[in-house]
Formats: C-alpha cells, sequence, structure tokens
C-alpha cells in the first residue's frame, strides 16, 4: 500500500471513529482479537463502536470499487449471529449516512412501499420526472434493505455498486440488472437538469422491476 493509500486509510479511520465517539459509542481502533467477544479468525477490523446493547465491527474504506465483498460477506454473515453486533462496511462515500444509530430506520420496507404509492400519485398529477425520482427512492431502498437481509454489506455505497453486488450475487437477474444500469443513467440525466427523452419507457421499467421486487424480496430482515 503506498503511503498516500495509507494516509487514506487512516485519516477515514480516525473521523469514522470520532464520528461514533460522537454519537456517544466507545471505540476501539485496530482491536485486537481480546476485544471481541467471539472469533473472526484471521480478519482484522479497522474498529469496533459499542453504545449500550448495540456494537458495529467496521471495516474502512476510502474506495469501495477495491473491496471484496464475497470475503466481507462472509464476515458479516457471521457477526450476524451475534445479537446486537452488526457489520458495517464504511467507505469515503459515507458523509451522507447516519454511520451510527437504528439503520433499519434508514431502510424500511414499509417506506419503500409507501414510496411506490407516492410515485404513483406524483405520475397521475402529470408530475413526471417527479415520480420517476420517487420511484428510484423506493429502488434504492429496497436494494439496501435486501442487502442488510442476505448480511451483503453494500447498504452504505453508491447505487451503482449495490446494483452489480447484488447482480453478482445472484440477487438480481440478469434481465433486472440491465434495466437497473439504464434506469439509473435516465435518474442521473434528471437530476443533474438535463433532458431524458426516453423518460416515459424508463418509467415503465422502473415501476415494473420495483414491483418484481416487492414481489420477489422478503420483508424482513433476517436476526
Amino acid at each position: 500500500m503506498s503511503r498516500l493509500s495509507q494516509s487514506q486509510d487512516q485519516g477515514l479511520i480516525s473521523s469514522t471513529a470520532e464520528r461514533y465517539r460522537r454519537d456517544g459509542f466507545e471505540v476501539i481502533i485496530q482491536p485486537g482479537p481480546s476485544d471481541l467477544p467471539f472469533d473472526l479468525g484471521s480478519y482484522s477490523p479497522d474498529l469496533i463502536a459499542r453504545k449500550g446493547n448495540l456494537a458495529f465491527i467496521a471495516e474502512v474504506r476510502p474506495q469501495p470499487e477495491k473491496v471484496s465483498f464475497d470475503q466481507l460477506r462472509a464476515i458479516s454473515e457471521e457477526v450476524k449471529r451475534h445479537e446486537g453486533w452488526e457489520f458495517v462496511l464504511i467507505t469515503g462515500q459515507d458523509d451522507a449516512f447516519d454511520i451510527g444509530g437504528d439503520s433499519d430506520d434508514q431502510i424500511s420496507w414499509e417506506e419503500a412501499s409507501r414510496r411506490v404509492q407516492d410515485a404513483q400519485r406524483l405520475s397521475d398529477l402529470g408530475q413526471v420526472e417527479a415520480a420517476y425520482l420517487m420511484l428510484w427512492i423506493a429502488f434504492e431502498r429496497l436494494m439496501r434493505f435486501q442487502a442488510r437481509r442476505v448480511a451483503l454489506p453494500v447498504d452504505r455505497v453508491a447505487p451503482a455498486i449495490m446494483i452489480r453486488q447484488l447482480y453478482s450475487q445472484g440477487e438480481l437477474s440478469m434481465a433486472q440488472f440491465d434495466t437497473a444500469l439504464s434506469c439509473q443513467d435516465v435518474r442521473n440525466r434528471i437530476v443533474h437538469g438535463f433532458r431524458a427523452p426516453e423518460l416515459s419507457d424508463a418509467s415503465t421499467r422502473l415501476s415494473a422491476l420495483v414491483h418484481e421486487l416487492l414481489e420477489q424480496w422478503p420483508a424482513t430482515v433476517s436476526a
């Protein structure tokens, strides 16, 4: 690892630890085996954060594109077996997320379903772009919820990475994968102020995808 990479890693670890401390967590950076109540083999987390009955084991990476998600999924599955403990992947993109607290409030199945209903109401009013973005919000929420359910630690990364990882893990079919990427292109055009002449077709395809996933994926996160 280069000095620049080491500096980026240490800087993000330090800032992550400070954010947890501000939320009232006790933090141990680069904990040893004796700091954990269960065995994770040769894996060494970057930090652990504890508050009451809640505890996080965190892998901290500035660039999620370089992460081995298969390895981290195995760690996440093991951590999930222990009540009160959660594995999280913290990346350089995590400024938008609350890294300490009840993540279930952020990734609610019921909220995703409500967004679909809101999108339909907006569409009925002729607010096509707003309806599309509301559908996209529902899609992202469903992806993040499913990632947590199957212990795939991508629920905090960018949507494009989530889409690819859920596909690679068999959670999305090839057709769903292709639809998700093409619909994301339309979403990006809208939010950046460009015209999206394919919006009508994309709305139909995104709506169908969201409804498929509501039927395909369970509505609960396994303990």
